[in-house]
């Protein structure tokens, strides 16, 4: 059987029509592929690193939630404080609750934590204060991730 790859695909439409047939068919991985290249194609709509980490982090999130709702869901609560304040702070807040990042798990779980919000606070922490960066790290600490992972 041929399989497509995601990564060929620049359209958000056909990556989910190929999702719903990988995901029928009992192709996780695929599903799963096609989901990160939808949030890789939200991310590269932005300019800076830190906007485009945060849109493809956040665009993925969007995309498991979808799956496990089995409707279109978009995390309005996260896109409405973005758009007030920006990703660095909305990431700054985010590290700094007790909870975990949207996503966290199924992220690390399919070998991309470099996707989760504390991965992306890590790899730019020159723009965040010193105890983001701290309680970011301390997260990942905490649930067994290899901080080399998060690059």
């Amino acid at each position: 059987m041929n399989i497509p790859d995601p990564q060929t695909f620049t359209d958000p439409e056909k990556l989910r029509k190929l999702m719903a047939n990988a995901v029928r068919l009992g192709y996780d991985d695929l599903a799963f592929g096609c989901q990160m290249r939808i949030a890789e194609l939200a991310g590269a709509a932005h300019a800076d690193p830190v906007e485009r980490a945060f849109f493809t982090s956040l665009v993925a999130a969007e995309e498991f939630r979808t799956a496990d709702n089995g409707r279109s869901t978009k995390l309005i609560n996260i896109r409405a404080r973005h758009k007030k304040f920006g990703a660095v702070r909305v990431l700054s807040d985010l590290m700094m609750g007790p909870e975990l990042s949207d996503g966290f798990a199924k992220l690390v779980e399919h070998k991309r934590s470099d996707l989760t919000a504390e991965a992306i606070v890590l790899n730019h922490e020159d723009q965040f204060s010193v105890d983001v960066v701290n309680a970011a790290r301390k997260k990942l600490i905490d649930q067994g991730v290899s901080l080399g992972e998060t690059a």
